[in-house]
């Protein structure tokens, strides 16, 4: 048997690190139905250092949590993609806890909103924009936002990012597909997304309108405004292939004299502690 939406929800469940070891072998009944029970149906989420905020934008989960000791006085703010890596994976646990709590403990509000696994799209950038004036008008954060892209969560920050940059104050990744062509590949960049999330192109026209749409393609936007970018990416990484993704991105980005780093994991595929507790990783989050 054959699941169509598998390869989409299995990034999500690559980005969990350690916990796929123990999944069953992909594209089997069995492992669909452990994929579909890892992504959370509700916020949930406990923190040393804040205060979990659930919030709704067009009826899509979102959430915003506020540190709890002290508020960094230009009240500066990392927001995660995809939206549940910083509440909860399906299992109670938070991937990105040691980055959260740093963040947190330091006065940075953390915040996130479920698109799916959307691939970048002008509508789910369009849902994303509206999540962003609610945290800046409502809830008073930095105009200039600090993003977190994580495998797929890379193609939909940077979707957002090049269509808002002055929304936005740095972006860092993590493993991040950056070129849809590579991960998922165009024909499922078409059929991943749900309705309303999606393209509404098929096949054909999305390939005739590549460079519209793709994130690695509209770096200039992000350069002009002096946006930096840091990724940590395993060298070893089959699924979302560092060379095509986060090298080449930082390459195109000088050339446009943005700055970009990439933190090179020796011997790393697509998941592992060494990009979850990443020193370097952290002070870009922090850094001034």
């Amino acid at each position: 048997m054959h699941v169509r939406w598998l390869p989409a929800v299995l990034v999500a469940l690559f980005s969990v690190g350690a916990a796929h070891a123990a999944a069953p072998k992909p594209e089997t009944p069995e492992h669909a139905e452990y994929v579909r029970k890892m992504i959370p149906t509700q916020i949930s989420g406990k923190y040393q250092g804040g205060k979990l905020i659930e919030l709704r934008v067009r009826g899509r989960m979102a959430y915003l949590v506020e540190p709890t000791s002290k508020v960094d006085p230009q009240k500066r703010w990392v927001w995660t993609f995809p939206f549940w890596l910083s509440i909860n994976d399906g299992h109670g646990r938070l991937q990105h806890r040691f980055y959260v709590e740093k963040l947190l403990g330091a006065g940075f509000h953390v915040a996130g909103i479920d698109v799916g696994t959307s691939c970048g799209s002008p509508a789910a950038a369009e849902v994303c924009q509206e999540f962003y004036q609610r945290l800046v008008h409502e809830h008073g954060l930095n105009r200039r936002a600090r993003l977190i892209g994580q495998s797929n969560g890379g193609l939909i920050a940077y979707g957002w990012a090049f269509r808002h940059p002055d929304c936005v104050e740095r972006i860092a990744g993590i493993c991040p597909a950056t070129d849809f062509r590579t991960w998922p590949g165009l024909p499922n960049v078409v059929a991943f997304p749900a309705r309303g999330l999606d393209y509404g192109l098929t096949h054909e026209q999305l390939a005739a309108r590549i460079t519209q749409f793709n994130p690695i393609d509209n770096l200039r936007p992000l350069a002009e405004a002096g946006v930096k970018i840091l990724h940590v990416h395993g060298d070893q990484d089959d699924l979302v292939p560092l060379p095509a993704n986060s090298l080449e991105l930082a390459a195109r980005y000088k050339k446009l004299g943005g700055s970009a780093e990439i933190v090179v994991l020796k011997g790393l595929g697509h998941g592992g502690t060494p990009l979850y507790e990443s020193a370097p990783f952290l002070a870009f989050l922090l850094g001034d």
